[in-house]
Formats: C-alpha cells, structure tokens, sequence
C-alpha cells in the first residue's frame, strides 16, 4: 500500500474514531448511559461523568523539516466533545481514561527552523538542517550524502563556503529551494 493510500487509512480511521467519541459523549452526557466510553472518561469506573473533571489533550505536531513538539491542552470533561470540533484533520493516536493523544502532520516547517534554519554539511558528509550554525552541530535533520568532490569542483567556491557556512532558511519555499539546488549533488556511492 503506497504511503498515500496508508495515510488516506489511518485519516479515515481517525475520523472515525473521534466521531464515535463524540456521540459517545454526547450521548453519555444526555442520557447517563452506562457505556465503556463513559468508564473511559471517567476512570473511576462509575457510570456517571462527573462535570468538571479534568481530561488532557497532548497535541503533537510533526514538521516536514522533522521537529516534533506538544502542546498539553486540559479541558474540563463536559466540555471535551465541544472542544474536538476544533481539531478537525487530528488523528488520534491513543485516548486514555484522563488524557487523548492527537496528532497533525504540518506541511510546513516548525517556528523553530523558521527562527534559526540553516542548511549546510554536517562532520560525516550529510546534507543537514541545523538549529543554528553547522559548525555548532545541532542536526535536526538529515537528507542524505553529499558528493563532496563533485560539488568542490563544480560549484563556485564562494557558494560552496555558504553551503559549509550554513544557509539561513527562514520559511517553506527557501527549505524546498535548499533541498533542490543541492540535490543534484547526492552521493550516489559509485
């Protein structure tokens, strides 16, 4: 199954699921049905969810340039089925008694690439994104191998000194034009 298809799956899935939380809670809250969704929110086991009771979203966020980051959101349990429409393209990855896990798949870089990027050679070779300057080897991602003699001798040596100096990326479309510029250069081990 491509890559495409699988997350097409998973999105189904997870729509699905927060769907069914919601009426559940819904339900539960009008009508004080004893359900599993109710011993799930309430992980006392009683049948009743108690209003004001305290229930943790974690929203985990995945950059393209591969910064992760969470943000711990408390919403009172009365209020949670409310709050999920908020959330509409959120896969939930894990729900607990008092806490659910979603997660967004940004299709941009994080606030913290955007703030302090660059691009350039890490110490082995590799094509890095780094917090900072590459000389202080903070590698949030790698791409891939760099033929190194290939670019020496075609580039410009002023151009191949930014590359090693660190390219300053302050949004999506310098990343993507960082990448492609330099990807004819990937080492391809021959």
């Amino acid at each position: 199954m491509t890559e495409k298809k699988q997350w097409v799956v998973y999105a189904t899935w997870g729509a699905a699921l927060a769907t069914g939380v919601v009426i559940g809670i819904l339900l539960v809250g009008k009508e004080g049905n004893d359900s599993g969704l109710a011993r799930l929110l309430n992980h006392s086991g009683k049948a009743d969810v108690v209003a004001g009771t305290s229930y943790e979203l974690v929203l985990a966020r995945h950059y393209l340039c591969g910064v992760r980051d969470e943000e711990h959101v408390a919403v009172r349990t009365n209020q949670l089925a409310d709050v999920m429409g908020n959330y509409n393209g959120w896969e939930i990855v894990r729900a607990e008694p008092v806490k659910m896990i979603l997660m967004k798949r940004e299709q941009d870089i994080a606030p913290a690439c955007k703030e302090n990027g660059h691009i350039g050679i890490a110490s082995d070779g590799m094509l890095a994104l780094f917090h900072g300057l590459p000389a202080e080897q903070d590698v949030v991602q790698t791409f891939y191998r760099i033929d190194t003699a290939k670019m020496e001798a075609s580039l410009p040596k002023e151009e191949w000194e930014n590359l090693k100096r660190g390219i300053r990326i302050r949004n999506l479309a310098e990343y993507n034009s960082v990448l492609s510029t330099y990807g004819e250069y990937q080492w391809s081990g021959q």
